[in-house]
């Protein structure tokens, strides 16, 4: 049975504090491989591991015993030598954690905690604009466990095992919170760092030994998913700068507000006699006179992490496909993130302008403006340059490319991608895939796709059993009003005038050609909506495991309906439902419907 370790005071500090930095500096490479916040620089371990370096130093020259001192000693080497985002705010943490301690030679579990519930809450006020999901969320979430936990505790390291627990629930959650770090696949590097560092702490306090650690494989294949192309490449802020200044009465927050304009990421720590300052800023020399106003400047530096960035890009390995398809494919915006799938945009006319589908108006947007009326709505197809440029960066980090379109039969859409194709065709292979539909079967092609993209199949493969998948996949488009095939063209007036008289309501479907056919007739809404999900569920249970969208225009009532229905028979079938692309909308209209099906094939 392990004895309880009832106090923590400066000696026991400083040993944990040592073995924490022997937990980030093994770590090292594979944070800089997952830094992607604020900017995807891959340096979030080095500079973990130097600030953690100056802190041992520090610690390890520190000739007190009482948790008091070597805290300050801590916070001190901290100060002195934080490099980055996640070194500065670790600064402004272990100050926060002196400030908990002062006065006292040890702390209990509970009297710790609340040291802890100190030093969380400054290294978030330290920065000017503080964002969930990365290292300061982490802290929080592990502070708040330890203020709860901690109250009767009488054991250090039943505290730290569980509240090390807490952290990595945290730390997972981190992508949840944080765009960028969901678009990459990757929680925050800043956060993982501080986990293992309370691993280390951990570690010691249970073991009272200094481990070595290698990464887990865990760790491995997470990071060989990661890839710099996946993230935004425009720096906004070009100059990570940071400097130390001395003086006497020192104000943090008149600094912070006066340095607020120049920059963001903006972090600045400390206070009294001495400030660390953190920001992004494409004016160093800026920074470092307006803090040299208010004190002697102990330290300067500016990297460029548009180098960083550009350098870490260049080493990067490539991913084997690209998989691209045009605005005009209905899929959930989840599965567009996760698969990391590049969308073309058709544009969308309203009048005299013009807008990028889904990027400049919503497909919400577009039906309250054909709703309304008055204004001549029309599509046009991407123009080439679309095409060329995306595919041109894709080059950068694709060693092919497979891009999957509306049916050439109903647009010329496919047009670009095959001209920008042969642009490039001495950079990459790129295979243009017609897929003889549109909208809500669209989507399900690609995403039949990007999953075979996924699971590592070829791109020959990938192609071939495309094919098949094609000629699986139908939509049933409902629609329940004929003046929007009339306003568009796609029906005479005469035709529209009668089939509004007799209540007649048409159901269109795509042939194996990729052309619209008639699908039926009938006669009112109610029996329109029936007849759809009747000619949904004959397809499907032609199928294995099929799956289905259900794409809507300003009809989100009956999509759920229908979607109730579907389910009745296919309890086990997720389907997502969505507004349909403008581009099919403009001509079924307002009230409209569409059920698209694909799955696998039975067994011969």
């Amino acid at each position: 049975m392990k004895i309880k370790i009832r106090y923590i005071d400066g000696a026991r500090l400083k040993r944990a504090i040592i073995a924490s930095s022997a937990r980030i500096g093994e770590m090292q490479d594979a944070l800089n491989n997952m830094n992607v916040f604020p900017v995807p620089d891959a340096d979030t371990g080095t500079n973990m591991a130097l600030t953690m370096q100056s802190i041992v130093d520090s610690a390890r020259e520190c000739p007190f015993t009482s948790l008091a001192e070597v805290c300050h000693c801590i916070s001190e080497g901290a100060l002195s030598g934080a490099r980055g985002n996640s070194g500065a705010i670790l600064a402004q943490f272990f100050q926060g954690l002196a400030e908990g301690a002062r006065g006292r030679a040890r702390l209990s579990p509970e009297e710790f905690a609340q040291a802890v519930a100190v030093a969380a809450a400054r290294a978030r006020e330290a920065l000017s604009n503080p964002r969930e999901g990365t290292i300061l969320t982490v802290m929080q979430d592990w502070s708040a466990f330890l203020k709860e936990q901690a109250l009767g505790e009488e054991d250090f390291v039943r505290l730290f095992r569980d509240g090390l627990a807490r952290a990595h629930e945290s730390l997972a959650d981190t992508p949840n919170k944080l765009q960028a770090l969901r678009k990459a696949g990757v929680v925050d590097a800043g956060a993982q760092g501080f986990v293992h560092l309370l691993e280390g702490l951990s570690d010691f306090i249970d073991s009272g030994k200094i481990a070595a650690y290698r990464a887990g494989s865990h760790m491995v294949e997470k990071l060989r998913h990661f890839h710099f192309h996946k993230m935004d490449d425009e720096i906004r802020f070009r100059y990570c700068t940071e400097c130390l200044v001395q003086g006497e009465k020192l104000d943090r927050h008149r600094l912070q507000a006066e340095l607020l304009p120049l920059g963001d990421s903006l972090i600045v720590v400390g206070g009294g006699h001495k400030v660390r300052i953190h920001i992004h800023t494409n004016e160093p020399d800026a920074v470092f006179t307006l803090a040299a106003s208010h004190g002697t400047l102990l330290q300067t530096k500016a990297e460029d992490m548009q180098k960083q960035y550009d350098e870490a890009a260049r080493l990067a390995p490539k991913r084997p496909i690209a998989l691209v398809t045009d605005s005009t494919c209905d899929m959930p915006a989840e599965w567009i993130e996760k698969y990391d799938i590049h969308v073309v945009p058709v544009m969308i006319n309203v009048g005299e302008r013009s807008f990028r589908d889904r990027e400049e108006i919503s497909a919400h947007d577009f039906y309250k403006i054909l709703e309304r009326g008055g204004e001549r709505l029309t599509t046009s197809q991407p123009p080439v340059g679309f095409y060329t440029s995306l595919y041109e960066k894709l080059a950068e980090g694709y060693e092919s490319i497979l891009s999957i379109h509306i049916s050439e039969a109903l647009s010329g859409t496919i047009q670009g991608a095959y001209n920008g194709a042969r642009q490039l065709a001495g950079k990459l292979k790129i295979e243009v895939v017609n897929s003889r539909t549109t909208s809500a079967a669209l989507g399900l092609i690609v995403h039949e796709a990007a999953r075979m993209i996924e699971a590592g199949l070829p791109l020959a493969e990938i192609k071939e059993k495309l094919a098949g998948v094609i000629s699986r996949s139908r939509i049933f488009v409902a629609i329940p009003t004929l003046k929007y095939l009339v306003r568009s063209g796609r029906l005479r007036k005469t035709q529209g005038f009668f089939g509004t008289m007799l209540q007649i309501k048409p159901l269109i479907s795509i042939d194996a050609e990729g052309r619209i056919v008639e699908a039926g007739k009938v006669i009112g809404r109610k029996r329109l909506a029936e007849r759809s999900v009747e000619l949904a569920l004959a397809h499907a249970r032609r199928l294995i495991n099929p799956r289905f969208i259900v794409a809507h225009m300003l009809a989100p009532e009956l999509a759920v309906s229908l979607r109730r229905i579907l389910q009745q028979e296919f309890a086990e079938a997720d389907i997502p439902i969505l507004e349909a692309s403008p581009a099919l909308g403009l001509h079924v209209g307002v009230g409209a419907i569409a059920i698209a099906i694909m799955g696998d094939p039975l067994p011969e």
